[in-house]
């Protein structure tokens, strides 16, 4: 019986240390620059300013005067139109027929998608730091500190108020090869090769 234990402990230490010797070694710089491209390589970087199409009303100067910028850029049609408010008539709330302008994405444009204006793509600029690589389940991860900067900006993107604040995201990328974003992303270790980790490392990479 001593025996038995004596078997099955040696057992179990040779086997952990089997594994921890097949523990792959943390991704060099070109190995996450090619899991960072497989992943991201073709991603679009879009900006919404409004859920399109928008109707509004012909006295609502404020909002008229945030989205007539978007027409003047040819990112957005403009048009007459009719439709339903509610409007307080007597003390009670009821619909009437206003005028206004319909405000809708110009899919014309080749900067305009149903996801918004296309205002460039991500891009790695540097590595600063790797982690150790760590077990996780049947894989191992490690977590990479990195920057990176928007490419392919159009032109459009340099006529826009970039001290409104609601276009914030756009002057970051305007200015991200000199102040480049700085992010931590999860990488993982699975069919032999290193990836990017999941849903959360893509949006913590890019919110």
């Amino acid at each position: 019986m001593e025996r038995c234990i004596k078997i099955t402990i040696f057992c179990l230490i040779f086997c952990a240390q089997f594994s921890y010797a097949q523990a792959p070694k943390a991704p060099t710089e070109k190995e996450i620059r090619q899991a960072y491209n497989n992943n991201f390589g073709q991603k679009l970087l879009f900006f919404k300013p409004y859920d399109f199409p928008v109707e509004v009303e012909r006295t609502h100067k404020v909002m008229i005067k945030a989205l007539d910028p978007w027409v003047k850029l040819g990112l957005v049609n403009k048009k007459k139109t009719r439709f339903l408010a509610e409007k307080m008539m007597y003390g009670e709330p009821r619909e009437v027929s206003v005028g206004g302008f319909e405000y809708s994405l110009n899919q014309d444009n080749m900067w305009v998608s149903d996801q918004g204006f296309f205002y460039g793509r991500p891009n790695i600029k540097s590595i600063f730091n790797t982690s150790k690589v760590s077990p996780q389940n049947e894989d191992y991860v490690c977590e990479v500190y990195l920057s990176w900067y928007a490419v392919d900006i159009p032109d459009w993107l340099k006529k826009v108020n970039l001290k409104d604040r609601k276009h914030r995201d756009l002057k970051r990328a305007l200015e991200s090869e000199k102040r480049p974003f700085e992010k931590y992303v999860y990488f993982i270790y699975k069919e032999q090769r290193w990836q990017v980790w999941g849903k959360k490392s893509e949006e913590s990479l890019f919110k």
